[in-house]
């Protein structure tokens, strides 16, 4: 199994939260890219960066057991 959490706009974008606001699923072996698309992200026309155990990762790693994986949208401003 593995969590993972959206931020900011994108919170709402998950498909379900448990008590401490993760979304867990069977995704062992599944890349990131496979588990977002399960989710509404697209929808949100952000763009953001994808940490897996605080290390930032592309969309094609493939995931483990146990990886807590967290999407962040990207800022802009000026």
């Amino acid at each position: 199994m593995v969590k993972i959490k959206f931020f900011g706009i994108l919170t709402n974008k998950m498909p379900k939260k448990d008590e401490k606001g993760y979304w867990v699923i069977d995704g062992k072996g599944k890349t990131i890219k496979e588990l977002l698309d399960l989710s509404l992200i697209k929808e949100a026309n952000v763009k953001y960066t994808v940490l897996v155990n605080n290390e930032r990762k592309d969309t094609d790693y493939i995931l483990e057991d146990d990886d807590i994986i967290t999407v962040i949208p990207l800022l802009a401003g000026g």
